[in-house]
């Protein structure tokens, strides 16, 4: 039995696949017959023409026809407006009329007549019996094709859909034989040549190339289409071809066309491409953003639409031209994730919809309570619905995506958008009972069992009492009267009695299908309601407003109260999101948030809405009980997985914790700050890595709140007192951070270069670093891998990157204001200049436009702080008086210098070791030091008082170190230092030259041998000097005798001259210094050649073998040398007057005690003690001191 009922199915299946192959051999037939009957007609209409031809009409058959102008004139017109109809009429007309002198007029009518598809084979059958008739008709009708497909290069068509039938008009004219091959192929040669080369870009003449190939490709080129070369080659049936056109010029035309194919297939990958990237940019704006603009939806559309289009003309192409499709390779990267819900309903399966349908309720129970309604219909057979379920179509995901920009813009702007009559919005009014007394007699009955039914409703408070207080009403109390006033109950059900909501709301939900009536009219009242509360603004009825957005909620829920409207809501309260709209929006949220989010036609909206307000709560300065209400009721709807959730929290410890809560939460709250100070003194700060992990968070400005940051310096500064190390690693820390910012400059990362320049600045208010640290910090700024020219753009300072700008302007706002007195002052004034041309050449980049101007906040920010630190200060213009101004500024400094080291003018440049080539022995006796006169420069202008007075990062070199050889090649090298140094210079008032090192000789090794020898015999003769007290070392060396026998008075008398220096033997100094040989300067400094003499002299003694020699040596009265020998002697004669005057005040201060001991004696009254005479006097024992003679002289005396 299987096989026979098996033998009919197959013999089915064979007969009708020999039905289908048998039809498209039928169907292939009948298109091979079409060709062949093409081919045909046109070799008649050829062989036609050239025998006619030779036959035409003689002069006089055309005298006999009608000449007349009107009806010449007539026929003419009726050519321009030809239509298939019109083809017998215009024929009769051509063998009445003598059209011999309108041939030009009827050729040009020809060519302008606005023809279709299906009239060229009507106009051809007329342009033929022309051409045999009248000579002159194929020279005319060329000459006016000339004027219209006459085409220039890169020449646009006006009207592409007419030269479209024109093209294959014409083309028919020369295949019919009206137009010679001779005569009309180079005019359609080059207008093809021409269309085709210049449209391999847009393409927006394939219409005609396409019409070209499908009417006329079999004629000219040869093409046959893909499909008939298939059925050719299974059928083993060849395919006829025409045999007019030589077969070179055919491949050639194809050639052309396939040209043409292949840039249109590239240009279709293209826009495919394109096309793809848009999507997958506007699925990534609706991920972040929830909205699309309106340029990019209307650019999508248009993409849409022409890649459409032209993947339509591709394919007919490919077919035509038996040519293969391109590829379009789909977008392989993963989706992302906000058409989620959205795709799913449309592709997921059942089980799938299932699960997504439980994410809607909380619970079975949940949903069998607003899914599961009674049908009233089983009670009330004879009940017909009203209402009949509407499925909607399924929603477009992208139109779902995109309706929701203008929503999201408004929320994030927050502007309100006013509907037509929101000014006269009111609260609703219900109907008063006065209309209770129209109510005829007989339906009075009716009222009682009415407001019976409506004292029950509030005791409803289950689903099966709901539910029977809904058959109740639809069986006996079905009215219109009775409608109103439950919706009216409804309405105005208690603000307390929120428990009851759902229940009414099902009892609506269950009447729905029958009695709508009471849904519509709720639902106005709760909107109409709604409305009016939040135009009000006010702050009052708040249980009110509660119950109202939860109603809403419940109708929701239901599908009572539409999604569109709950949404427009959330939408409403999201723009007036303060107070108690706060409230009412988390009411909301909590009823219906987890239903809208899981629908499809409103999860993208609802999700949006719920990103705008978690914005709205950042911003918010609410207390924290709205905070906590918001979190709980986004939190709700959307839940938080606490397995993914726990996978991305760092772990740290206790303390860790502790400290980032005293610094990034509580710092900056009203008297938070001694609090946090005494938490943090009482960290182990001898762990290193509680050490360590406080100064981190105590260095991440970037984590505290802006305004914040002053107080975070001031706790630092404070910290310092008690933790020393700290104030030095967290300085070193921004300092470093800084300077790393600069070298990667990283946008991401300019918020924390903004928070630790302000950082720097707070620290330098506290004291905690010196004004030259931010100096040199803002120097840097403007200076470090900067390119002036615009030629060389930096990577480090890219033309459009203005952070730094910002970082200077932050530094200077905040403590810019105490630079205002003495050195800092002048540093101040110098760095502005050079600021301003920073400035300047940044605003003068070729990058500003005027549609990409400069900012305007950099503009303000630089004039409000020269207004601010500078008020008087003229600031520049152009770049070029910035760049005068530098370069004045510079040749002041130069001149300030060279007045305070004249050393540095010296031409002779010496090398790197000029020290080692020095030496002692070449330099005369006589020669003295070079003498230096800075006493006319201010000591806050002055660059540098002297050589002498170098000094390395502040520490002043001591000048006794330094000999004449020594000083001549440090002035050589500080010139070389200067010249790669120069920036540096103009920082700072004075001059911080760095002294050069060290360099090794072979002197030096004498000279601590020397010593080595020196110490050696002093120490032997302090030893043969045995128990001799040695004297403590005398700082000053005794001038030698036959030195003092010679000086005299200056003013000639033979008394000795140091007799009456101050001091005595004070008055010389010898200073030893390490250089080629050793010396000593022994010098006296006498009052009168102080204040007479500018300079102080000094006795150089060298030695030359065993026998020194002393030389007389002019050391100016101010320099360092002469003022330390000043400086010791005053201090000297301070301290002897200081001890003077204690020791005189301590005899002064005894003699006054004793006198008033004795004068206190004598008034004091004689007391008798009668004990003395009773006891005999103690006598000590041998050998014990007498404790009164010597504790009690003195009262003894008394």
């Amino acid at each position: 039995m299987e096989s026979t009922s098996e033998l009919p199915d197959d013999c089915s299946l064979v007969l009708d696949e020999e039905e289908k192959e048998s039809l498209a051999l039928k169907n292939f037939k009948e298109a091979i017959a079409e060709i062949e009957g093409h081919f045909t007609h046109k070799a008649k209409l050829r062989s036609r023409i050239h025998a006619t031809i030779q036959n035409r009409p003689e002069e006089s058959h055309f005298s006999k026809l009608d000449s007349s102008i009107k009806k010449n004139t007539a026929f003419v017109r009726k050519l321009k407006n030809f239509t298939e109809a019109q083809k017998e009429s215009i024929l009769k007309d051509i063998n009445t009329l003598n059209l011999t002198k309108y041939i030009s007029e009827v050729a040009n009518a020809i060519v302008e007549a606005k023809l279709k598809m299906t009239d060229i084979a009507s106009i051809l059958q007329v342009c033929v019996v022309l051409h045999e008739k009248y000579v002159d008709f194929a020279p005319q009708i060329l000459e006016a094709w000339q004027k219209v497909l006459s085409l220039k290069k890169d020449e646009k068509i006006s009207n592409p859909s007419k030269m479209r039938v024109d093209v294959r008009f014409y083309a028919d004219l020369i295949s019919c034989g009206v137009l010679t091959p001779k005569e009309g192929l180079p005019l359609l040669g080059s207008f093809l040549t021409n269309l085709i080369h210049g449209d391999k870009e847009e393409h927006n003449s394939a219409t005609i190339i396409l019409a070209f190939c499908k009417f006329c490709g079999e004629d000219y080129a040869g093409l046959v289409s893909q499909k008939l070369l298939n059925d050719a080659e299974r059928f083993k049936i060849a395919i006829p071809t025409s045999n007019w056109l030589p077969a070179d010029k055919r491949q050639n035309v194809r050639n052309l066309l396939r040209e043409y194919y292949t840039s249109l297939c590239k240009h279709l990958t293209q826009d495919h491409k394109e096309l793809q990237n848009f999507e997958r940019q506007n699925r990534r704006i609706l991920q972040t953003k929830g909205e699309l603009s309106n340029e990019r939806k209307e650019k999508q559309e248009i993409l849409n639409q022409s890649f459409t289009k032209l993947l339509n003309m591709t394919q007919q192409f490919a077919d035509i031209l038996a040519e293969e499709l391109p590829e379009l390779r789909q977008d392989l990267s993963p989706r992302d994730e906000e058409c989620s819900v959205l795709e799913l309903c449309e592709n997921m399966s059942d089980q799938a919809r299932e699960t997504l349908n439980e994410l809607l309720w909380e619970n079975e129970e949940g949903r069998q309570f607003y899914e599961s309604l009674p049908n009233l219909s089983v009670y009330l057979p004879n009940l017909i619905p009203k209402v009949t379920a509407e499925t909607l179509p399924p929603p477009d995901p992208v139109e779902q995506m995109i309706d929701i920009e203008k929503e999201a813009k408004e929320i994030e702007e927050g502007e309100q958008v006013k509907d037509e009559g929101d000014e006269d919005i009111k609260p609703a009014e219900l109907e008063d009972e006065k209309e209770d007394a129209d109510v005829p007699v007989s339906l009075q009955s009716n009222k009682v069992l009415l407001d019976s039914f409506l004292t029950t409703l509030t005791a409803c408070v289950n689903r099966e009492m709901i539910d029977s207080a809904a058959i109740e009403f639809s069986t006996n109390l079905n009215t219109k009267h009775n409608r109103k006033k439950l919706v009216r109950a409804l309405f105005t059900v208690q603000r307390t009695r929120l428990d009851l909501l759902p229940f009414y709301s099902r009892l609506v939900a269950t009447l729905h299908p029958y009695i709508p009536e009471v849904a519509t009219d709720l639902c106005n009242f709760l909107r109409q309601d709604f409305k009016y509360h939040v135009r009000k603004k006010d702050q009052i009825n708040i249980e009110t407003k509660v119950k109202i957005v939860r109603f809403i909620g419940e109708l929701t829920k239901f599908g009572m109260y539409p999604r569109a409207d709950a949404l427009q809501c959330f939408k409403q309260l999201l723009l007036n999101f303060a107070h108690h709209y706060i409230e009412m929006t988390c009411h909301l949220l909590e009823t219906c948030g987890r239903f809208l989010l899981h629908q499809p036609d409103s999860h993208q909206r609802t999700k949006v809405y719920l990103d705008q307000m978690m914005r709205k709560k950042s911003m918010l300065a609410s207390d924290s009980r709205y905070l906590t209400m918001i979190e709980n009721a986004y939190y709700q709807v959307v839940p938080v997985d606490s397995s993914a959730r726990s996978s991305h929290i760092k772990i740290r410890p206790p303390l860790h914790q502790y400290i980032r809560q005293l610094l990034f939460v509580e710092l900056g709250n009203k008297g938070s700050t001694n609090k946090i100070l005494k938490q943090l003194r009482k960290l182990n700060w001898k762990d290193p890595e509680v050490a360590s992990y406080a100064v981190r968070c105590l260095t991440s400005a970037w984590k505290v709140k802006f305004p914040n940051i002053r107080t975070l310096a001031g706790v630092v500064a404070e910290l310092t007192l008690y933790q020393e190390f700290v104030g030095h690693r967290i300085v070193d820390a921004v300092l470093e951070d800084i300077r790393w910012s600069l070298e990667f400059p990283i946008s991401k990362f300019n918020q924390r270069r903004v928070s630790m320049a302000k950082y720097l600045a707070e620290l330098y208010n506290y004291r905690m670093v010196e004004s030259s640290v931010v100096f040199k910090v803002l120097y840097t700024c403007i200076t470090f891998a900067v390119s002036f020219d615009y030629n060389i753009e930096s990577d480090l300072d890219q033309p459009d990157n203005l952070m730094r700008l910002r970082l200077v302007l932050t530094i200077l706002d905040t403590c810019g204001v105490f630079f205002s007195s003495g050195l800092s002052k002048k540093r101040l004034d110098y760095y502005l200049v050079y600021l301003q041309y920073y400035y300047l050449f940044k605003r003068s980049l070729p990058i500003w436009t005027d549609d990409n101007p400069f900012p305007v906040a950099i503009d303000f920010g630089i004039k409000d702080m020269l207004l601010t630190l500078r008020p008087k200060l003229k600031a520049y213009k152009t770049l070029q008086e910035a760049a005068d101004a530098v370069e004045n500024l510079e040749k002041e400094l130069m001149n300030k210098l060279s007045q305070a080291m004249p050393e540095l003018q010296m031409d002779v440049v010496l090398a790197d070791d000029t020290l080692a080539c020095i030496e002692e022995e070449d330099m005369e006796e006589g020669e003295e030091m070079r003498e230096v006169d800075d006493d006319s420069i201010n000591d806050e202008q002055s660059l540098s008082r002297s050589m002498s007075q170098m000094t390395t990062r502040g520490e002043t070199t001591q000048p006794d170190e330094d000999t004449h050889n020594v000083e001549a090649s440090r002035i050589c090298n500080a010139r070389k230092w200067l010249d790669a140094n120069m920036s540096h210079l103009l920082q700072d008032d004075r001059c911080v030259v760095t002294a050069p090192r060290k360099a090794l000789c072979p002197e030096d090794d004498d000279f601590m041998a020397a010593l080595d020898r020196m110490v050696a015999e002093n120490i032997h003769d302090a030893y043969t000097r045995g128990k001799e007290v040695s004297k403590p070392p005398a700082v000053d060396i005794a001038i030698p005798w036959q030195v003092k026998a010679s000086l005299k008075r200056p003013d000639g008398s033979d008394k000795n001259f140091l007799g009456d220096s101050i001091g005595g033997e004070l008055g010389g100094a010898l200073a030893v210094a390490e250089a080629s040989s050793a010396c000593a300067a022994i010098a006296s400094s006498p009052p009168s050649a102080v204040h007479d003499n500018p300079t102080v002299n000094f006795f150089l003694m060298t030695r030359k073998g065993n026998k020194p020699q002393f030389k007389n040596l002019a050391v100016p009265s101010d320099s360092e040398l002469a003022q330390n020998l000043r400086n010791r002697e005053e201090a000297e004669k301070a301290e002897k007057e200081r001890v003077k005057k204690l020791t005189l005040d301590f005899n002064e201060r005894q003699e006054e005690e004793e006198f008033q001991d004795l004068y206190g004696g004598v008034n004091r009254p004689a007391v008798h003690n009668v004990n003395r005479d009773r006891r005999g006097r103690f006598q000590h024992p041998k050998g014990v001191p007498d404790a009164e003679l010597i504790f009690g002289g003195a009262r003894k005396n008394r």
